[in-house]
This record gives C-alpha cells, structure tokens and sequence, in this order.
C-alpha cells in the first residue's frame, strides 16, 4: 500500500542549472560613481540613520506623554463635569422657596410677617401704611 506514492514522472532538465558558475563568470557589481563615493554615502547612512531612528524615538516619547497627559485631562473634566452637574441640583433643591423657609425658620428663627405684622411708609401719601 503506497500513502506517499506519486504516479507522475519526474524528469531531470536536460539543460544543468549551475547558477554559482554564472554568478562567477560575471564579475563584482559596477556602481555609478566609483567605489569611494559608494564607501562616502554607507558612511553617511551609518551615522545618519542611528541619529534618525533616535529622534524617532525621542518624539515617539514625547507623543505618547502629550496623548497620556490628554487622556487624564479629559478624564479630568468628565470628573468635573459630574461634579458641576450635582453640585447644580443640589443648589437649585436648596434655594426652593420651600427649603429657603425651613431653614430660616429653623436656624435663625425668621418666618414671615403676617398680614398687618409690617408697616411701611410711602412718599407719596406721607402716610405709612400696613402691609
């Protein structure tokens, strides 16, 4: 019983493939320029690109410091904003005529005049009247 049996032919080329030989036959590479121009601009790659990847860096650094410090001043102001929200309602509960009473009433002990409690002068009839 064959698992990995193949029933196609396998043929060789006819025509070698020796592609170390054809490498050899043809040479070193021509560069444009000449050799010294070539060594000139690897030199200046090898200090180049050390110095572009660490200012790469360095402002990667520093972006991802601003977006942190964005991040936790909009934290901030949902915090606040929260804050603002309750901080209303309670001051608008608190000065309800209602609450403005009780708490007058209760802590210094002002209520309001009754009728005829308040006498009051006008200019006009140079009387004073009760209000």
């Amino acid at each position: 019983m064959l698992y990995q049996g193949s029933t196609h032919a396998c043929y060789r080329s006819a025509v070698p493939i020796r592609i170390r030989q054809y490498l050899s036959r043809t040479g070193s590479i021509e560069l444009p320029g000449g050799v010294q121009v070539w060594k000139a601009v690897g030199k200046g790659l090898v200090i180049l690109l050390p110095v572009v990847l660490g200012m790469q860096l360095l402002f990667g650094s520093l972006i991802s410091g601003v977006e942190e410090s964005i991040a936790k001043a909009d934290d901030l102001h949902y915090n606040l904003m929260i804050t603002n929200s309750l901080l209303k309602a309670e001051r608008s509960r608190l000065l309800t005529p209602e609450q403005v009473t009780s708490v007058a009433g209760g802590s210094l002990s002002l209520y309001k005049p009754e009728k005829g409690q308040v006498l009051r002068y006008h200019r006009a009839s140079g009387q004073f009247r009760y209000l």
